[in-house]
């Protein structure tokens, strides 16, 4: 029921000025991330360094089921540079949980404006879970872990591998356990929410135009949750296309969004901010494996110390 005209027809309904405000807001959003993920490094890394390689996470968040993909080019990228491997991932896997409690708040706070005829309930349920289970692994977890290796449960095959990455998670966790670091990574992550939800809505209002309003915000916000699920099915099409629209559809259809073209509008979307989120990631994948930055070399890995010479060893 959706033809190659019928999206670009749609396409066309957006202004050029929403589509600027889409590429501002999702620069905003990539900053606002960074600035996390190098609060979780413990400013290990500089702004400049860490930016590109948020880039990349980006664009290869629906790659693979569950983050996989954005995993480990993150992890790799920030090795790179340096940071050890278990540090980079345990970073990101935490930035995830502290997203889950940002998106818990972020609708929390915009659930008084939710259309009045429909039933708050079942929302309000499904973010309350969502926030405990987060605050759960945020909070929780490092007692959790250090039973587990005291218990000795790891050390019996083929459980015996896991065991160092359960022992650098837990030192990690207990490296930033901080209230004021915790509070401090928790307002840069909702911030971080907010950000990413109204460039969406740009968009979405830009093809659909129903009126910029916070009603519509939190109506819109609350679908593209729902439908950002979708993204852990267990069948996927390439980088989301189909279980994405689909979801688009039967979302917005379900919340009675008043607009005919529900369908093009989710291809518009998904098209949109896949093409900016692969030009833009793809050219800081090339610039961090090929290029050269400013007054430095590519980046490669750190090259050891020479085994001789006259001047004092040095300690990398």
């Amino acid at each position: 029921q959706v033809t190659p005209a019928g999206i670009l027809a749609n396409f066309l309904l957006i202004p050029p000025a929403y589509l600027a405000a889409f590429a501002a807001l999702s620069l905003a959003g990539t900053a606002l991330r960074t600035w996390q993920y190098r609060m979780l490094l413990a400013n290990r890394l500089g702004f400049a360094a860490l930016f590109p390689v948020t880039l990349v996470r980006n664009f290869s968040v629906d790659l693979l089921p569950a983050r996989t993909a954005s995993l480990v080019l993150y992890s790799w990228l920030t090795r790179k540079k340096g940071i050890a491997l278990a540090q980079g991932a345990s970073s990101f896997i935490l930035s995830v949980f502290y997203d889950f409690i940002a998106l818990a708040l972020m609708l929390g706070m915009l659930l008084p404006f939710f259309p009045g005829g429909m039933r708050r309930g079942p929302l309000a349920a499904a973010m309350a879970a969502l926030f405990g289970l987060s605050a759960l692994v945020l909070f929780g977890a490092r007692p959790l872990l250090s039973l587990i290796e005291r218990n000795g449960w790891l050390r019996r095959r083929p459980l015996d591998r896991l065991a160092a990455a359960v022992r650098h998670v837990g030192d990690y966790l207990a490296e930033h356990e901080g209230a004021g670091e915790r509070l401090a990574l928790l307002a840069v992550s909702l911030a971080g929410r907010l950000c990413k939800y109204a460039t969406n809505y740009v968009l979405f209002e830009g093809v659909l135009h129903l009126g910029f309003s916070l009603r519509n915000f939190s109506l819109f916000c609350v679908g593209l949750a729902a439908i950002e699920a979708s993204a852990h099915l267990p069948v996927q099409g390439p980088a989301g296309f189909g279980t994405w629209e689909l979801a688009f559809a039967l979302v917005f259809s379900a919340l009675r969004v008043p607009a005919d073209n529900l369908r093009e509008a989710g291809f518009v979307l998904h098209i949109t901010t896949q093409a900016w989120e692969y030009a833009i990631g793809l050219l800081a994948l090339g610039f961090l494996t090929l290029g050269r930055r400013s007054g430095g070399a590519a980046l490669r890995e750190p090259e050891a110390p020479p085994a001789t010479g006259r001047g004092p060893s040095r300690s990398r």
